[in-house]
């Protein structure tokens, strides 16, 4: 390894190696350890960048938090577009690890990948009371597809170890790690880099780096333990007429596909990618909700889960009571598919496509009694109003990012079934289904696209994560438009058993409400706003493209009184 200060070429080399493998996003937090890859960076993102240096996309924030989820957002953006590759986040030594915790969680449980590349002191600087060091190694535990403590470089290095770790991270990123029985899947890494004075930039070369290996077939993994039932390849679903598709987050269109194929009513969630076509029953929820729906999800014979369902209760019900359960493209938790499974497989095997030798003609019927379904009403102001409104508002292709909370299932009530040529692509963080960082990982989807974006989600979302507005007069600032629900806290928690105890007590610690007028803070950060409380007003919001980032204030009934405690209008 050449250049005058072994961190700084380290750094280079690993920067250039992660670069070679697809690696084209990294998210920056200030800080003096990490100060050689902070210079590599800024090096090879500049359009004057040196020679051999990689062409990469910089974005700097100086919240850990905020970054961590600004990375998941591009990452999902870039897997919706069809182009899934890692995102890599910076961050420098002590507590700015332990706040990616959250974002690492969530990347976890649906399947994300990032690498973390987390600046440490040397191991004479660990144990010893050194300022800002603590215990990183091993952070994220099982959070983590792989992890690596990486020892300070010296001056004798050149054997490539950063070019060789920067494949291997990407390969257990991306799922293609092939050193266990039972392949994880995508998720995030840690590489944990040990940096010993000095940490300026030298002005050395960059290298000029080959692949020597070839990306290593994913294959289709064979369930063991206590899936030892799964064993076998996949095989054709059995002659039965009257079967039921549920697709989840994640699930793309095979779910649409397969029900298709198999004449099948289909119950799909808005983050599904399958929510279109002429089996999807956009009014499932209300049906089985009924007792004609109830009587009639009863008669299922088979359900087909593809994706990774989190919404409602009714169809956690429905799966649980299934008589014959298949589950296929279950996410990076197919190790908690439901233990009562026939089968479970890693993708929607090609073989689902194919009806059996001996399948009867499709039930018409049985579609009928679905479709038959009344269509939602929405109220006439309200969460659901405001979800017609805005799924109104969405091109073919456009991209959503929606909370996880009160707006998700909004959409869930009421969004139509789309025609499968001009339904938009909407994302949530489903993995843990938590409000963490929702502003930040919509900020990373409009970053990773060539096209406005539309976030929509409650006001305690919004305000849990409201410094992800935040980005620098040098940064990229994206075409995004928030639109947030008010309804003055929570009001989630009164859908719940919770809503039966004392009401004064329900709203203290439960609802929550802030009265917290939205109109400054956007002007702190820079944000056009606007505010809107009836379903017109709403409309000529959404109408035009949103130009650098936008707040709509959608004001609900519950809304309460704002800073100066007068009661805000539609409240």
């Amino acid at each position: 390894m050449t250049g005058t200060f072994p961190s700084a070429a380290f750094s280079r080399e690993l920067i250039a190696g992660l670069a070679l493998h697809g690696v084209r996003d990294y998210v920056l937090c200030p800080g003096s350890r990490s100060g050689p890859l902070a210079h590599a960076l800024a090096a090879a993102a500049r359009p004057d960048r040196p020679e051999n240096a990689p062409e990469i996309e910089l974005h700097v924030r100086i919240d850990e938090r905020a970054a961590g989820f600004l990375a998941l957002g591009i990452a999902k953006a870039r897997a919706a577009a069809g182009d899934a590759a890692p995102v890599a986040i910076v961050t420098t030594s002590g507590t700015a690890v332990g706040n990616l915790m959250p974002a690492v969680m969530e990347a976890h449980h649906s399947g994300v990948p990032l690498l973390l590349l987390t600046a440490d002191r040397p191991g004479e600087l660990k144990g010893v009371g050194a300022n800002q060091t603590t215990d990183q190694v091993g952070l994220f535990d099982s959070f983590v597809r792989w992890s690596v403590e990486s020892a300070a470089p010296t001056e004798r290095e050149g054997d490539g170890r950063a070019a060789r770790m920067a494949a291997r991270a990407v390969d257990a990123a991306m799922g293609t790690e092939s050193e266990h029985d039972t392949l994880p899947g995508k998720g995030p890494v840690h590489l944990n880099l040990d940096f010993r004075a000095p940490l300026q930039d030298d002005g050395g070369p960059w290298p000029v780096l080959i692949s020597h290996r070839e990306p290593e077939p994913r294959g289709r993994w064979r369930a063991s333990g206590i899936f030892d039932a799964f064993a076998g390849g996949p095989a054709p679903l059995p002659a039965k007429r009257r079967g039921i598709v549920i697709a989840g987050d994640g699930a793309g269109d095979d779910a649409r596909r397969l029900a298709e194929t198999h004449r099948w009513p289909l119950l799909a969630e808005p983050t599904s990618g399958a929510r279109a076509g002429e089996c999807c029953i956009p009014g499932y929820l209300a049906f089985l909700r009924s007792d004609r729906g109830r009587t009639v999800a009863g008669e299922a014979t088979i359900v087909v889960v593809v994706g990774r369902p989190t919404l409602t209760r009714e169809v956690q019900e429905l799966i649980g009571k299934a008589k014959d359960l298949r589950i296929a493209a279950h996410g990076a938790r197919w190790k908690e598919a439901p233990r009562h499974a026939t089968r479970v497989e890693e993708t929607v095997p090609d073989e689902w496509f194919q009806l059996a030798k001996d399948a009867p003609a499709p039930d018409d019927v049985w579609l009928g009694y679905w479709q038959a379904a009344p269509a939602p009403r929405p109220d006439p102001w309200g969460a659901d109003a405001v979800a017609v409104e805005l799924a109104a508002s969405l091109a073919a292709g456009d991209l959503c990012v929606v909370g996880s909370s009160g707006s998700i299932r909004a959409l869930d009530r009421v969004a139509p079934a789309w025609d499968p040529a001009s339904a938009p692509v909407l994302i949530a963080n489903r993995g843990l289904a938590g409000i963490d960082g929702t502003v930040s990982t919509a900020m990373g989807a409009a970053l990773a696209c060539d096209r406005p974006v539309t976030a929509v989600m409650g006001d305690v979302t919004f305000l849990h994560d409201v410094g992800g507005l935040l980005v620098g007069p040098r940064e990229r600032r994206p075409d995004l438009r928030i639109v947030v629900v008010n309804d003055g806290g929570g009001r989630i928690f009164g859908m719940l058993e919770h809503s039966g105890a004392d009401p004064a007590n329900v709203e203290r610690v439960f609802i929550t409400p802030h009265g917290v007028n939205l109109a400054p803070i956007a002007a702190a950060y820079g944000a056009s706003y606007a505010e809107v409380s009836d379903a017109e007003s709403l409309r000529a919001a959404l109408a035009p493209a949103p130009a650098g980032v936008e707040i709509v204030e959608v004001l609900l009934p519950g809304a309460g009184a704002g800073a100066d405690g007068d009661e805000r209008r539609g409240a």
